[in-house]
């Protein structure tokens, strides 16, 4: 009863069901025991033109698993930094191939190799010279992605127990770009995925690296930008 009451109350006419106006907190309400499967569906049989970002670290296929099997088109972005440790590069491959993935490549206009030359290596974290890197290697392809794709859902494999910023988070969230990032994961703990993984026999990759982390509890810089 609660869900069928958001949803007639979050749809008006012809307008997109998920937009910044939409009730959210009335739907993390009403989805705060469901399945990711559950929440998926919903999310899927009322998006206009979602997508999904991922960056395919350790256990990111479990939630590609999940969407793929609800709508296996779905456009996925994926941010090719420069880099990524040789096992990532050949699990992405792996993994394109058994989801056959709609994978959207988008890498950074100044190549790593070319950052290297002209500014040398990687910056210490928390200064001036690492947020000029981070926006260089990361921030300006997704959002350019998001400029080009134009989502109205950015669907996502985050979870609440992963950092101080995303316990804070929810399953439905306002995200950049006019965009409703969608987390049908987030009340699960990081044992459940695993248990995801494997029970479906799912590959996985062990060997990540990302540059504009750092540590690995720190935020990368996407779901803090406007």
């Amino acid at each position: 009863m609660g869900r069928n009451a958001s949803a007639n109350s979050l749809h008006v006419a012809s307008d997109p069901f998920f937009h910044h106006g939409a009730d959210l907190d009335a739907l993390n309400r009403d989805f705060v025991g469901e399945k990711p499967s559950e929440i998926m569906r919903f999310t899927m049989e009322r998006a206009q033109n979602p997508v999904v970002f991922t960056n395919f670290r350790p256990l990111a296929v479990a939630f590609l698993h999940l969407v793929t099997r609800e709508k296996p088109d779905i456009p996925v972005i994926w941010v090719d930094h420069g880099y990524n440790t040789p096992e990532t590069y050949r699990h992405i491959e792996s993994v394109v191939s058994k989801f056959n993935l709609n994978l959207r490549t988008y890498a950074p206009k100044m190549s790593a190799a070319h950052y290297h030359a002209v500014y040398g290596g990687i910056p210490p974290l928390d200064t001036p010279e690492h947020d000029f890197f981070s926006r260089t290697v990361k921030l300006e392809p997704f959002n350019r992605a998001m400029g080009e794709l134009k989502p109205d859902v950015w669907l996502n494999g985050i979870r609440h127990d992963q950092n101080a910023h995303r316990k804070n988070l929810d399953i439905f969230t306002l995200g950049n770009h006019g965009t409703i990032r969608v987390a049908p994961m987030f009340h699960l703990r990081e044992v459940d995925v695993e248990g995801y993984v494997y029970d479906n026999k799912l590959p996985d990759n062990d060997v990540y690296f990302d540059p504009t982390k750092g540590e690995e509890h720190r935020e990368c810089g996407l779901l803090l930008e406007k």
